[in-house]
């Protein structure tokens, strides 16, 4: 198969997006394919740390601010449509500029619906081919609107696996598929290779909990300060790690707890390895990263944002994670909880080279 000239681009709604990409890009060079990568801001940051001699090209995300009431989650999300929507128009015609100077051969947007491009194959990586929203019929009108958005694109690409056993329950899996080729390509976990290669020093100091810390403001400082308060009351030691990659050099000790705002893949992956326990948001890509390293999981959704709520129950109820609502939250009575809880391990099935190769010949005949 000749080289591809392939231009990828991840949602800012989260670090996930970012991090997802990864596993799919060191995927696509490995099959000797030329990639461009165009984000900005934390994004751009995490990528460069993994690829730091991609060619990036600067393109503004969509910007999306949370509330401190979940009760005005929804609300609040309206009054930011036309900024949303603005952001989907400039990536279409910012993609078309691109494509007019760089001549890709193939167009890889996770999430940002309006980067695709009508005269290059374009695909559309997703987890949510059902929204849960607070009503079904909502739900089901969404699902609508969605596909028939992304009738646009040439495939959509789900990170899971297909039939029971699948991570993302009927978000990934729902009754109603697309019309356009569905592809599950398996798990995507950036930190599965520093498993595997055994480059995580397991003799370091063991940590009784260590908090990750992720999503849009004003929710993402509200869990730091949460956790480093309550962390800060126990007599074991604990990390937090505060998802502010643009400070990555910043961090601050105690008696007890370290607080970093940003660790490098393998730093990160030496302080999983190294926790009796992991207290997290429920963001999907977060989840499936976290799989190889056998942990035991502590749910804290986002408040309002649905996704992470299902989520967290699902896992919960297949006895993967336990589930916790911010409002709810208690450290004490959280460990306590997971230590008493019978974790059961998810399954785990990374994407696959040669079934990759597939679906690009697939999309470039």
């Amino acid at each position: 198969m000749k080289q591809l000239s392939i231009c990828i681009s991840p949602l800012d709604w989260g670090l996930g997006h970012a991090t997802r990409c990864i596993p799919i890009i060191h995927a696509l060079q490995a099959l000797g394919h030329k990639i461009y990568i165009a984000t900005e801001g934390h994004h751009e940051i995490i990528l460069k740390e993994a690829f730091p001699t991609a060619q990036f090209l600067p393109l503004r995300g969509y910007h999306v601010r949370y509330t401190k009431k979940r009760s005005l989650f929804f609300a609040n999300i309206f009054l930011q449509a036309p900024k949303v929507l603005w952001s989907i128009i400039n990536e279409y015609w910012w993609l078309k500029k691109m494509h007019a100077h760089y001549h890709f051969d193939l167009i890889i947007s996770d999430n940002r619906i309006g980067f695709y491009h009508k005269k290059v194959p374009s695909v559309f990586i997703t987890h949510q081919l059902y929204m849960i929203m607070p009503f079904g019929w909502a739900s089901n009108l969404l699902q609508k609107l969605q596909y028939a958005w992304i009738k646009r694109f040439s495939a959509c690409w789900v990170p899971d696996m297909e039939g029971p056993n699948n991570l993302s329950g009927k978000l990934g899996s729902p009754t109603i598929q697309p019309t356009i080729p569905v592809w599950y390509m398996g798990c995507l976990s950036r930190l599965h290779s520093y498993i595997a290669n055994k480059t995580v020093d397991i003799n370091a100091v063991p940590l009784h909990f260590l908090g990750i810390v992720s999503g849009p403001e004003p929710q993402r400082t509200i869990l730091e300060a949460l956790l480093w308060e309550a962390g800060n009351t126990q007599d074991k030691p604990f990390v937090v790690v505060a998802g502010l990659p643009k400070n990555e050099h910043y961090h601050k000790a105690t008696q007890v707890g370290t607080l970093y705002n940003h660790l490098s893949g393998p730093v990160l992956a030496k302080q999983i390895t190294n926790a009796e326990y992991i207290i997290c948001r429920g963001g999907y890509t977060s989840l499936m990263e976290l799989i190889p390293f056998e942990k035991k999981l502590i749910i804290i959704p986002t408040p309002g944002q649905t996704e992470q709520e299902y989520l967290g129950a699902y896992w919960q109820e297949k006895n993967w994670a336990i589930f916790i609502p911010q409002n709810e939250f208690d450290l004490e009575n959280a460990l306590l909880k997971a230590k008493q809880f019978n974790f059961i391990v998810p399954p785990f099935s990374e994407i696959n080279s040669e079934s990759l190769a597939r679906q690009l010949k697939q999309l470039t005949l």
